[in-house]
């Protein structure tokens, strides 16, 4: 993500006046936490858009430096999840189903029953959940961003830079809980056709207010702090010099390593959410507490950690491609040269 706003202000480690773009950690036209201009940096990370440079039908130029951001977040989500969906189908179904062995051995018992089609079984509508979700997570970040910054000038940049991500999680929640609940349906079962049909059975079983609101507990405590930490550490290590060091390859390591320390604190929420959501029907006794109960009864704390291999490796690479183009977005918006 972004480390350089586009409007003149200070950087990272003294909050100024003005409304950062989404994520802003420095701004040009003042110091960085290394003490050098953040001019100096906007070529990298920057959200200044320029040059008339027009993506799928779009004039990057025309557009404000957090819809650029948006923009650049939903494409590089997408792409994100659909290149790593099979790690986060072996996830699911580590999750949800009873095989004997590791992770190799579940990949046997999935290609054995189901193919190859077996480890793309609701990707596409998660593609494009996922551009969705992005899209709001980043712009309600920037949202939130600009807010504190205006009400509260003087409020840290680190805890500015929390809270809009905790905010950003918040938002986000509502429109994460409906589109894995029919992805976890298609990883865990071949029963549907498509996700029209597994969202259809739904549908039909419960009603939009089971679609919306089946898992929406556990996905708000896995998504806050989730994201809190998944922005904040992204941030926090591209503002260092061994990151800034390596370049182009600086947001797939910085993305890689978010990815992964937003996962660990959460992982045993998102095994509740993934059980609680795996279910057809309007049955009201299906609640969190109650699985999580069962799931400590049946399996102690270990079964809270099914799946965690496969998804560690998921986040690496989902979100270091998520990050990575996300930067070469942005470079392209404004106006650089990423091909040579």
């Amino acid at each position: 993500m972004a480390l350089t706003a586009a409007h003149g202000g200070t950087c990272f480690t003294n909050a100024g006046a003005g409304a950062p773009a989404p994520l802003a950690l420095h701004r040009r036209g003042g110091e960085c936490s290394h003490g050098r201009s953040s001019a100096d940096v906007t070529g990298r990370h920057g959200l200044a858009v320029r040059g008339g440079r027009v993506l799928c039908g779009v004039d990057l130029a025309a557009l404000s430096p957090t819809t650029a951001s948006i923009i650049a977040g939903s494409i590089a989500g997408s792409i994100g999840v659909g290149v790593a969906f099979p790690l986060d189908t072996l996830k699911t179904k580590s999750q949800v189903m009873s095989v004997d062995g590791g992770m190799f051995d579940l990949i046997y018992a999935i290609y054995a029953s189901e193919g190859i089609g077996g480890f793309f079984g609701g990707v596409r509508g998660m593609m494009v959940g996922q551009g969705l979700i992005k899209a709001v997570a980043f712009g309600a970040n920037g949202f939130m961003l600009g807010e504190i910054s205006r009400s509260y000038p003087a409020f840290s940049s680190f805890w500015t830079l929390a809270f809009a991500a905790l905010f950003a999680g918040f938002i986000a929640s509502f429109v994460v809980a409906p589109f894995e609940r029919i992805k976890v349906m298609m990883q865990a079962s071949d029963a549907y056709d498509g996700e029209i049909h597994a969202l259809r059975a739904v549908l039909d079983a419960e009603g939009w207010e089971g679609l919306m609101s089946r898992g929406l507990g556990p996905t708000l405590a896995r998504e806050i702090p989730s994201y809190g930490i998944y922005f904040v550490t992204y941030g926090l290590l591209m503002a260092t010099r061994p990151i800034e060091a390596l370049g182009a390859v600086a947001p797939l390591i910085a993305g890689a390593a978010a990815g992964c320390a937003c996962w660990l604190p959460v992982y045993p929420i998102d095994v509740v959410k993934t059980l609680v959501q795996n279910t057809e029907g309007g049955d009201a006794t299906v609640s969190s507490f109650g699985v999580a109960r069962d799931l400590f009864g049946r399996e102690g704390l270990g079964g809270f950690f099914d799946g965690l291999t496969p998804k560690m490796y998921r986040a690496m690479v989902n979100h270091a491609t998520t990050f990575w183009l996300y930067d070469l977005l942005i470079q392209f918006a404004n106006g650089a040269n990423i091909i040579a």
